[in-house]
């Protein structure tokens, strides 16, 4: 008779309430209140624990978890922040997760696992993506329909870990859409590619997403994007090839015609963006492999220059 195997994941976390972390902490609240919690630490603590989160037009008050001396063992940490914010939260959440603590990232770009697990050499990190919400900010609160599929797992799962397997069945258990997919590399590089390529494109054309079936130049401009990121995975031995272009670009131009890329979205509210995530990489990448990225540089180089001058504007 097979053993039972011992449950791991009891009480859960989420660093992070923007528009994907918002979305989880609906579901996850409403499932394991008394075994959820939101990470937070300094004046953002005080500010959660006085005026929770604001999701759909509902109020959410989750448990707060700032301080060491809580002693709470938090078994599995969603993290959610923006990528630019991720050194300043791992030095945040350091004192407050265990060894034991399973860290799933689910942010834009190709480099939170690896941050994370240079950070914490003994936890187990996973791989995560979030796609195809349609969750958005207006000022502190967060709205969205469409909750969009969580992906997880390590690089391989072939032969699923059991780790890896219960974070899917307790994320599974609070309603979310999760899958665990063979090769998460290539799945999160792909929503890379599709980020990298439409939420630039989108920048630089001031557009929705309506605009990229209408427009032949919008739609050149990201299949140049992408071709860099195509030779790029090559030398990164990531299996994306220009198959992954095509299919990227086709569910870019299939788009709810009013959605807004998240990079768009941010521009417009005069938020930090992640330019370093999306082209930054590809550039960075391109100079350790030799492999020239030229149209990627002039995107970093344009969206740079445009977040300078707004930023330089609001103090004339």
């Amino acid at each position: 008779m097979e053993k039972e195997r011992k449950q791991m994941i009891k009480n859960i976390g989420v660093v992070g309430a923007g528009s994907v972390g918002s979305v989880l902490i609906s579901y996850l609240h409403q499932k394991y209140e008394d075994q959820f919690y939101l990470l937070a630490r300094g004046e953002r603590a005080k500010r959660m624990e006085k005026n929770g989160i604001c999701v759909n037009d509902e109020t959410i008050r989750p448990q707060v978890y700032a301080d060491p001396a809580q002693k709470i063992s938090i078994d599995l940490l969603i993290v959610c922040v923006k990528t630019y914010s991720l050194n300043e939260v791992i030095e945040d959440i350091r004192p407050l997760i265990q060894r034991e603590t399973i860290l799933l990232p689910l942010q834009n770009g190709i480099m939170a696992t690896d941050r994370l697990q240079a950070a914490f050499p003994e936890n187990r990190v996973l791989y995560g993506v979030m796609l195809r919400t349609d969750a958005h900010r207006a000022g502190h609160r967060v709205y969205f329909t469409t909750s969009g599929e969580v992906q997880i797992g390590y690089a391989d799962n072939r032969i699923v870990a059991p780790e890896v397997q219960e974070v899917y069945e307790c994320l599974k258990a609070a309603g979310v859409n999760v899958r665990i997919y063979e090769d998460m590399k290539r799945t999160q590089w792909r929503k890379w590619m599709l980020n990298t390529g439409g939420s630039q494109a989108a920048v630089e054309a001031g557009v929705e997403c309506g605009y990229f079936e209408q427009v032949e130049e919008i739609v050149e401009m990201m299949r140049l994007c992408m071709d860099e990121i195509v030779e790029i995975a090559k030398a990164e031995h990531v299996n994306i090839t220009r198959q992954d272009r095509d299919e990227v670009i086709e569910l870019l131009i299939h788009y709810p015609a009013l959605k807004k890329m998240s990079m768009l979205q941010d521009v417009e509210a005069g938020r930090p963006i992640e330019i370093e995530e999306y082209a930054g990489t590809v550039v960075r990448l391109g100079k350790k492999h030799g492999i020239a990225t030229p149209v990627n540089h002039i995107f970093y180089l344009a969206i740079k220059a445009r977040e300078k001058v707004d930023a330089m504007r609001k103090h004339i």
